[in-house]
């Protein structure tokens, strides 16, 4: 499987944010809301896991500070708004982006992770959304 996704980061991508997003429309939406949160912090901390890889302090604590701030938007997707959430995911595609540039402040991650990694966050933002008005 980590080898189609290399090979089709996009594809990949959209099955596994499929996969991940379906159950939603099977579950309560207290559930639904919970788990999407606890999904957007592990989607965030696995920058964390790369810059611990790569060694380097700068790029850790970059990668540490941004994967608060977007667990901190899962936290509020479960105090206040569910609508936190899928914001959460769309800056996350964005801070994926931003990956491509290479920077000593950001992980170095491999190449065919961040399309992958865009693809999973815009995909389950939308079937979040879609399942929570649905």
């Amino acid at each position: 499987m980590l080898k189609y996704i290399g090979e089709n980061p996009l594809r990949g991508g959209l099955f596994v944010g499929l996969a991940i997003g379906a159950p939603h429309f099977l579950l309560p939406v207290e559930w639904s809301i919970a788990i999407a949160a606890l999904t957007l912090v592990f989607i965030a901390g696995i920058y964390v896991g790369f810059a611990i890889m790569n060694g380097r302090e700068k790029a850790f604590a970059t990668e540490t500070s941004v994967a608060v701030t977007f667990s901190l938007l899962g936290l509020g997707g479960l105090l206040f708004s569910a609508w936190f959430i899928p914001i959460g995911l769309v800056g996350h595609a964005i801070w994926d982006m931003i990956h491509h540039r290479k920077s000593h402040l950001l992980a170095e991650v491999p190449t065919w992770y961040i399309p992958f990694c865009i693809v999973i966050d815009v995909v389950l933002a939308v079937v979040l959304a879609i399942s929570w008005i649905v």
